[in-house]
């Protein structure tokens, strides 16, 4: 019997109508946000981040950290997921400044060295308004310092953490801090000015302002913060309760004659190496690439389409995103979204939310994967919208014979119906068992239905070819998906390049190409991080 109702239940939602789910405000930014979610290249080109998520790192995961310590961190430090991400930081330096932990009987005040949270210093962004090298000094002076060492640790639980989407540990101007400096902080940044702007403050005070919340406004309930630069990484407030460490060994010396990275002071510029006789004995990346970075990058790029191993799970089914909420997030039609220009009730109401959902909900309870729904509705028609405004298909009669042969499983040419047809068309790839009426599965039916529809009014409708192009196109442009930017045919020593603060050019986010990965960002052209498209 009970299987009987629940057949009974997945018939009736099979013969419903997709209308009667409301479409929820910008559901392709919100499809869009599910789809870069934990992925290095859809994260770097829809760098300005604005949902939360809660996600969870199962226990014995494997991080990395990279210091001039060679005893196990205590208090607020970065984790990478990459070591190689870490290494760029393993040089020799000075006692830095520390970052207080928050109050919290599980830290250890006496044993939190001055010596320790180095990492955050060398974090701090150096011209970052302007976009000029957009790296810090001490990490352009480590290459002149004797080695340091590379920290391995295992998560001593399953670690509960906030994840900031888009490119949220990238020190820009465009908008990439606006969900933490202007709405997590609420301006709160000790340096900030007046107004909360981008690329304003410092990471050690980011680090301290995420670990008050967690402890004081969540309760303890979040461990960290989980964002993106060149790799993701993880800010771990307590590193002595939450981790176990497993080694500790002290990588190559930068100083040594023909050391990968080495400084040369051909490559202050922005021009990036020379290819003289000199220059091409050594392999540093343009746009004052930091020391290292050579392997950094190449490593990073193998985390473009997940990171992988199943380090990381989000709650798809519970999220806050500033999309969703009837605020301008485009002023004065800006390609890129910003939270500068809402007011302070608009700002309350997201942080309050974000807070809501950290407090109610877990990372680990049941939810439905919707970055797989939107995965299969991605690859079904992601070719084919390319080819079909490729400019290759120069009749009509082509291409609406094209169209039908994708709409031809939804369609029964015993009895037409056209709605039903949308219907069948925009529930293929859809989840029956899934809770639909989730932000998540709203924003994935609005943008399955909206494409399904578009499609079919070309086919059915379209009688010009020169008109169908510019109907398809527009889909296109409503779509905004990120595998049209990706690089096809890369070699084995090529890797696809995109701009990932700091590196980049604005051509690199244009027209992402292959290029030689012993110097991806060659620095020609104008910088991405300048200012440029905002």
């Amino acid at each position: 019997m009970r299987s009987l109702l629940q057949l009974s239940g997945l018939l009736g939602i099979l013969t419903f109508t997709t209308a009667e789910y409301s479409a929820p405000r910008n559901a392709n930014h919100i499809f869009n946000a599910i789809h870069a979610s934990m992925r290095q290249w859809g994260s770097s080109l829809h760098h300005n981040g604005m949902s939360f998520f809660l996600a969870s790192v199962p226990e014995g995961t494997q991080f990395f950290h990279g210091t001039s310590e060679s005893t196990p961190i205590i208090g607020t430090e970065w984790l990478a997921f990459e070591p190689e991400h870490a290494m760029v930081f393993a040089g020799r330096r000075g006692p830095p400044h520390r970052v207080p932990p928050p109050k919290n009987d599980d830290y250890d005040d006496d044993n939190d060295s001055p010596s320790h949270h180095e990492e955050l210093r060398r974090r701090e962004p150096h011209h970052a308004e302007s976009g000029e090298r957009c790296i810090s000094p001490e990490v352009e002076d480590a290459a002149e310092e004797d080695a340091g060492y590379l920290h391995t640790y295992a998560a001593a639980k399953d670690l509960r953490l906030l994840y900031i989407d888009g490119m949220s540990a990238g020190k820009t101007a465009k908008g990439t801090l606006d969900s933490q400096d202007v709405l997590l902080f609420n301006g709160s940044l000790e340096d900030a000015p007046t107004k909360p702007g981008p690329g304003s403050g410092s990471e050690g005070e980011r680090a301290r302002l995420a670990c008050e919340l967690a402890q004081d406004a969540w309760e303890g309930r979040i461990d960290g913060v989980l964002r993106m630069e060149a790799g993701f990484e993880i800010i771990l407030c307590a590193f002595e309760r939450d981790l176990i460490p497993v080694r500790i060994t002290q990588v190559k010396s930068r100083s040594g004659e023909g050391d990968e990275g080495r400084h040369n002071p051909k490559h202050d510029d922005h021009s990036g190496p020379r290819a003289d006789d000199d220059d091409k004995k050594r392999k540093g990346p343009g746009h004052g690439g930091p020391p290292g970075s050579v392997n950094w990058m190449r490593a990073i790029t193998h985390r473009y389409q997940g990171i992988g191993g199943s380090r990381v799970s989000l709650n798809y089914d519970n999220f806050v995103t500033a999309f969703a909420y009837d605020v301008d997030l485009f002023p004065s039609k800006s390609t890129l979204p910003r939270l500068t220009g809402l007011s302070q009730s608009e700002l309350d109401s997201i942080r309050q939310d974000v807070t809501g959902l950290v407090m109610s909900h877990e990372a680990t309870e049941p939810s439905w994967n919707w970055q797989t729904t939107v995965d299969m509705l991605v690859t079904r028609y992601s070719n084919e919208l390319s080819y079909y405004v490729s400019g290759k298909i120069t009749s009509l009669e082509d291409l609406h014979a094209e169209i039908e042969r994708l709409l031809a499983p939804f369609i029964d040419y015993g009895d037409r119906n056209t709605e039903l047809e949308v219907d069948r068309c925009t529930m293929h790839s859809m989840p029956l068992r899934a809770n639909l009426s989730t932000l998540a599965a709203r924003a994935v039916l609005s943008v399955a239905r909206t494409t399904c529809g578009a499609l079919f009014g070309v086919w059915e409708e379209t009688q010009d070819l020169k008109v169908a192009v510019e109907k398809t196109q527009a889909l296109v442009d409503y779509l905004a998906w990120t595998t049209w930017k990706e690089c096809r045919g890369c070699a084995d020593n090529e890797i696809c390049v995109v701009p990932i603060w700091p590196l980049g050019s604005v051509e690199d986010y244009k027209h992402p190409q292959c290029k030689n990965a012993s110097n991806p960002y060659d620095g020609e052209g104008e910088s991405y991080w300048r200012g440029l498209h905002r």
